[in-house]
């Protein structure tokens, strides 16, 4: 039904890829398959890399997202500050960054659910510089409520209807094989934590001896 769902021809418009991980490479190689203009924020030891494969580096978030039609966002949380429990990319797309963003944006977070600044996404969702956002974060429902990253975006949702989409930090679980894979990998790293004590992706300090 294409006057209830009108398609958009995605050649021609700017895409603004924040991080150069597997899947920011992977968006990028898509996009430029449909003669996007790629813009790229990362880490200054991306550039050439991203340079000779034919993107535009970006030496910021803001710059990347200048005049983009759409905005993904592939960062990571990065590291936690042991004091206050905070992560160090948290709130990192804020109102800088989806200011810069042509008017009538797409955001695309399908990272983590705390990269993304929620009250500046309420006012670009409000004045329409951001006409849709996808959100992929998890959501916890415990005895005192829902808890977790997606919590904080589901007050939008009655403001906000038909422009945001929430999904349960369920964008990677795509098929069996990938979730026997993702258990196992638990069971490797759970047995490599009592045999070998070796500890993979540590949060905070280990103990001595590991």
């Amino acid at each position: 039904n294409l006057a209830e769902y009108p398609t958009e021809k995605l050649e021609g418009k700017k895409i603004a890829i924040l991080g150069y991980g597997n899947i920011g490479r992977a968006l990028a190689r898509i996009a430029k398959a449909f003669d996007m203009n790629v813009a790229i924020y990362a880490r200054p030891a991306h550039r050439d890399n991203i340079l000779a494969e034919g993107y535009e580096y970006a030496d910021s978030p803001a710059a990347a997202a200048k005049g983009a039609d759409v905005l993904s966002v592939h960062l990571g949380l990065g590291k936690q500050d042991s004091a206050t429990g905070k992560f160090a990319n948290a709130g990192f797309v804020g109102r800088d960054v989806l200011s810069a963003l042509n008017d009538r944006a797409v955001l695309l977070n399908y990272d983590r659910g705390e990269l993304v600044d929620v009250a500046a996404l309420d006012e670009a969702l409000s004045s329409g510089k951001v006409r849709h956002a996808a959100i992929d974060a998890d959501v916890f429902k415990t005895a005192d409520g829902v808890t977790g990253p997606m919590q904080p975006y589901l007050s939008l949702l009655p403001k906000h209807a038909g422009k945001l989409e929430l999904l349960p930090h369920a964008a990677a679980d795509t098929d069996h094989p990938t979730r026997v894979a993702g258990a196992k990998q638990a069971v490797d790293q759970i047995v490599d934590a009592i045999r070998n004590r070796l500890v993979a992706n540590p949060k905070g300090d280990l103990p001595d001896g590991y």
